[in-house]
């Protein structure tokens, strides 16, 4: 199905209830309708008046917030904003916003050296605080408030330059298999953990909140030599010392992605071994099986880190919700995690789960980012439409209702994706967390509009529906979104809502 074809059918039958209104009566009255939503937006447009088109549009009952903007969609051409919320789109390239839009408080940060970017006064909105300012009128219309926070990452300008955003920043990051810093975070750092818990607490502290969204966009060593041919991380004293304790060997585990390193590099140059890429990759785990157990133990700091921020948030407000953001290379393309974090895992210490199924932007990335890698490395010794069509089969996905290779940059996938993703996650979780899909909404490509198609949407919220969702969280940002689009969504819901009575 073309990804701009109208599904004229969904859109008569949602078309002829729309105006039939939320029954009060409906068991499902309080599903989740949440919308991703920079601070800056609501104060460009205006709090009442941002709620009122959200309200209208797709009653949306939760906002989740950005409360700190170190890694978040940024520097975008007026062009993929939308044009149609009722105020003058300004080119954000020009603009200056804070990295933190909640106030901090020093007594928190005892136990780490790492401290938050202090907002300037030549910034917008510097000293602005949305999450108190929200809360009278978020109380009147009864939307739920949510910070939404992901893990700082990339804070390098273009000639790897850090910076300076967190202070100290460069003393928690990785390193990498020659002993270089690497672009985020280690896990297994205690300065990066306890700055993590003092962040929690300092924000549940002081604010009002009814939950919190968090998210880190990064996987594992094994998946960025093989994926992307990146010099793997980490293997810091901290990662050292973590696996030597698990008895893995940190020699052996350096000297074994070291050759994957190197297969991969040659694989670049089209030298590949007399067994071919495939099986001496395989031959290499077989030989250094220190390779696994070094990724598994990546994935288990950071369910400690997840299961560190779900007690810290409970200790101190028990009925807030916790749940985690999952991206697209951890939600769909990237074998590698999902074999080794499983949504059972991050289901432990949860309250809901929320997969982004970005479904027509889903065909250029998988293009672009995807392909165009996993051709040049891991599977060289494909064609790409065996490589797409091997993706499809591996996950599911019926390749008659998915577009083949060449179509991907224009259809993007069919709204089926979103409900095998979704049926997965609910099929691993059942009740043991709230599932909230992440359906996507006029998402930008190479800082270009992809604009969505009405009914495309409508089918794939329905699709969440289907599948088992508990609710919609209307991705990748607010400001991006038109409103026939979020219309959509607002229809959906209230077909599916009538449907169940």
């Amino acid at each position: 199905m073309n990804r701009r074809h109208f599904i004229k059918t969904s859109a008569l039958a949602s078309g002829l209830l729309a105006s039939r209104g939320w029954t009060n009566s409906s068991p499902h009255q309080n599903r989740m309708m949440g919308i991703q939503i920079q601070p800056h937006n609501m104060y460009d447009e205006g709090i009442e008046q941002s709620l009122d088109l959200l309200q209208r549009t797709a009653n949306v009952n939760a906002l989740f917030l950005l409360s700190h903007g170190y890694y978040v969609a940024r520097g975008r051409a007026p062009e993929v904003l939308a044009p149609d919320h009722g105020w003058t789109v300004r080119d954000e390239r020009k603009r200056s916003m804070p990295k933190v839009w909640i106030r901090h408080h020093e007594s928190f940060y005892k136990d780490t050296t790492l401290r938050h970017y202090q907002n300037r006064p030549d910034e917008e909105y510097w000293d602005s605080d949305i999450f108190k300012e929200l809360q009278k009128v978020r109380s009147e219309r009864g939307v739920k408030l949510y910070a939404r926070l992901y893990e700082p990452n990339q804070l390098v300008d273009d000639s790897g330059k850090p910076r300076g955003w967190i202070k100290n920043w460069e003393s928690v990051l990785t390193e990498d298999l020659f002993g270089h810093a690497g672009s985020g975070p280690c896990w297994n750092n205690p300065d990066y953990r306890a700055w993590l818990r003092a962040t929690m607490a300092d924000m549940f502290t002081h604010y009002d909140l009814d939950g919190l969204q968090y998210g880190a966009e990064r996987v594992g060593p094994l998946s960025e030599v093989l994926y992307r041919g990146f010099v793997p991380a980490c293997f810091c004293q901290y990662c050292r010392k973590r696996n030597a304790e698990k008895g893995i060997d940190p020699v052996r585990a350096k000297t074994g992605y070291t050759r994957l390193y190197e297969l991969i590099q040659n694989a670049e140059k089209k030298d590949y071994p007399p067994d071919g890429l495939m099986t001496t990759i395989m031959r290499t785990l077989f030989e250094y099986h220190e390779i696994m157990g070094w990724y598994y133990q990546w994935f288990a700091a950071e369910r400690e880190i997840l299961s560190m921020i779900y007690d810290t948030v409970k200790s101190i407000n028990k009925d807030a919700e916790v749940g985690w953001h999952i991206d697209h290379q951890r939600s769909t393309w990237d074998r590698f995690y999902r074999a080794a974090c499983s949504y059972q895992d991050m289901a432990q210490k949860a309250d809901f789960i929320k997969p982004i199924l970005y479904h027509e932007i889903m065909g250029p990335r998988m293009k672009g980012w995807v392909i165009a890698e996993w051709k040049t490395k891991l599977f060289s010794e494909l064609t790409e439409e065996q490589i797409v069509q091997n993706f499809y089969a591996f996950n599911g996905y019926d390749p008659n209702r998915q577009p083949r290779y060449e179509q991907l940059s224009d259809q993007g996938f069919s709204p089926q994706y979103v409900y095998r993703e979704m049926e997965r996650v609910h099929k691993a979780i059942g009740e043991q967390a709230k599932i909230y899909a992440g359906i996507g909404l006029d998402i930008p490509w190479n800082n270009q509009p992809f604009p969505s198609d009405p009914g495309s949407i409508y089918e794939a919220t329905m699709n969440a529906y289907k599948a088992g969702s508990d609710g919609i969280v209307i991705s990748r940002e607010y400001d991006e979104c038109r409103v026939p689009n979020l219309k959509a969504v607002g229809r959906a819901a209230r077909d599916w809502r009538e449907m169940k009575g």
